[in-house]
């Protein structure tokens, strides 16, 4: 196997398992909070954490409405210069072809 075709396997394998997370946060939670926020044994120990979701006023959706446009417009006037770059790979998975497995 190829490190490119090993990083692949191991993206999507990622991807699988986070989706396999996502199917469990509820119900573990809600058992850890029934056990007074947290379980623990020799291995791990498991914490509820809540963080608060804020609605703000109006004027400042206003100002930050604001601000994004004149971050757009900074961008496109060239005032806002480039500083550096995120380097990163992204992956996108093709579902496989019906024509080929057809013909496999």
């Amino acid at each position: 196997m190829t490190p490119i075709e090993k990083y692949v396997s191991l993206k999507k394998e990622i991807a699988r398992l986070e989706d396999e997370l996502d199917e469990l946060k509820e119900s573990i939670f809600s058992k850890v909070e029934e056990s007074g926020g947290k379980v623990e044994n020799e291995a791990f120990v498991l914490s509820s954490q809540k963080r608060p979701r804020y609605k703000f006023s109006d004027d400042y959706e206003k100002k930050n409405d604001e601000l994004k446009a004149l971050k757009k417009q900074e961008i496109e006037s060239g005032a806002a210069t480039i500083s550096g770059y995120s380097e990163f790979v992204t992956v996108k998975f093709r579902e496989p072809d019906a024509k080929k497995e057809s013909s496999e």
